[in-house]
């Protein structure tokens, strides 16, 4: 039922309803606004960086498929990515103090903190699993995850038809779970 609600709420939000970014924001704020301070580690910035992620909802829920994607999925990717710009911006700035953009590309900052040792381990296994990929399949997970685009907008981006996309999109996390299978992870 709960994907039935998100799909009501994406519609109106489209036909911008007010009520529904209320219901939005206190149905996944509490969520949105965990994976932001995961990544930020400051109560004030993430605050502040999930009001931008529900103006940025918004503002481009017309790019979002009701009918093929997961409403929560979605917004859960807006927020991760306004994480990671942010702390890119920081980057940036001098005498500033924050993660590197490598650390940025390992699930772990927005879970746990991980040793250094951990985080050499994970980044060549990383690095060699998407070594096994091929272009197109890397590039449809850099659009899906670090661009957050749907696959809708990639197929379109590509000029690919979309079961090609899916396929790719498929097939790339299949290699990627295997690799990590045989580097005596867990696929999940």
């Amino acid at each position: 039922m709960a994907a039935a609600d998100d799909q009501d709420i994406a519609r109106r939000l489209r036909q911008r309803d007010a009520n529904a970014m209320a219901e939005l924001y206190d149905k996944y704020g509490g969520l949105l606004y965990s994976v932001i301070l995961r990544a930020v580690s400051n109560p004030a910035t993430a605050e502040d960086l999930v009001q931008e992620t529900f103006l940025r909802i918004w503002n481009r829920i017309h790019t979002f498929d009701i009918e093929r994607g997961r409403l929560e999925g979605w917004i859960v990717t807006i927020a991760r990515n306004r994480a990671i710009d942010f702390l890119r911006s920081l980057r940036s700035q001098p005498g500033e103090s924050v993660t590197t953009l490598e650390d940025l590309e390992h699930s772990g900052l927005f879970v746990t903190r991980e040793t250094e040792a951990d985080r050499l381990t994970r980044r060549k296994a990383v690095g060699a699993a998407l070594d096994k990929l091929n272009e197109e399949q890397r590039e449809v997970l850099e659009l899906t995850h670090f661009q957050g685009l749907t696959q809708t907008e990639i197929a379109e981006k590509m000029h690919k038809p979309l079961g090609t996309v899916k396929s790719l999109v498929r097939s790339a996390l299949k290699v990627l779970r295997t690799s990590a299978v045989e580097a005596g992870g867990t696929a999940r």
